[in-house]
This record gives C-alpha cells, sequence and structure tokens, in this order.
C-alpha cells in the first residue's frame, strides 16, 4: 500500500442535525456518524475535519449536544 495513500474512512454519516451558512460562504454542520467505537456527534466546516466531536450513547443524546452545540455556537457569533 501506497503510504501516501489514506483508505477510506468506513465512519457512516447518519444524521444532519443542523446546518449554518457562514459569512465567507462555508457551512458549518453537525452530524451524527456510526464509527467502529459507536455512535459519535460532529460539528465543523463541510469537507474539514471537525471542530467538535463527541461519543454518544444514543441518538437523543446526540441531539441534545447537537442542541447545545449550535446555542453556543450562536453565542459566540453573536458577541
Amino acid at each position: 500500500m501506497d503510504p501516501q495513500v489514506t483508505p477510506p474512512s468506513q465512519d457512516r454519516a447518519i444524521l444532519t442535525y443542523w446546518r449554518l451558512p457562514r459569512l465567507n460562504g462555508h457551512t458549518l454542520a453537525c452530524t451524527s456518524y456510526r464509527t467502529s467505537a459507536g455512535l459519535e456527534l460532529r460539528a465543523g466546516l463541510d469537507g474539514e475535519p471537525p471542530i467538535l466531536h463527541a461519543q454518544v450513547a444514543t441518538h437523543a443524546e446526540a441531539h441534545r449536544l447537537a442542541d447545545i452545540w449550535r446555542q453556543e455556537i450562536a453565542r459566540s457569533a453573536a458577541a
């Protein structure tokens, strides 16, 4: 295997909780993923590594955390 080639991720996107368009044309999104370790919630700019991420036990927990992250982002953007 060529060391320069990264194998594709086995993580599977399940649900996008929110998408926030930014003034610079990028979009910030929060999505849950099924990973080899379980369920993970990630938030970040589309196509970039996540800015926020956390392992969660259930979809309900992911939904609550996604809401918290969205509120925190909205507060920081308003400041």
